[in-house]
């Protein structure tokens, strides 16, 4: 089975908001393996535009921090998944989704003492 995920990016991280991401990371993922990466850049791109590439991508999954009510009707409308609210590094972020282990509004941020993975956004002692 061929999947197509796509990433808002702002620099090495899920961007706070998709609609002002500078880039966007798109992966193809085939029986569980990763057979394509490419980063998109974003910055002059309009709404409608962002909402494009991912439909002329054949995006089926969109994994972002925040994305306001419009935004996540018209990917859904396309048959586009959205896994929100989430943040921190993007590869731990996708490879947490490649295991299945991630939720909207999971976070995966560095603390002082160490990887918080996997836990609801909040302060880390209500995990």
């Amino acid at each position: 089975m061929v999947m197509k995920v796509a990433i808002p990016l702002f620099r090495n991280r899920i961007s706070p908001r998709f609609d002002f991401s500078p880039e966007l990371w798109i992966i193809t993922v085939e029986n569980g393996e990763v057979v394509h990466e490419e980063k998109l850049l974003m910055a002059n791109f309009n709404l409608p535009q962002r909402l494009d590439q991912l439909i002329s991508n054949r995006v089926d999954q969109v994994i972002c921090g925040g994305i306001d009510p419009f935004c996540l009707n018209q990917l859904g409308s396309r048959g586009i998944s959205v896994l929100h609210n989430v943040s921190g590094e993007a590869e731990v972020i996708f490879n947490l989704f490649l295991k299945g282990r991630l939720r909207p509004g999971f976070c995966c941020e560095k603390r002082r003492r160490g990887m918080f993975c996997g836990r609801k956004k909040g302060p880390p002692w209500r995990a």
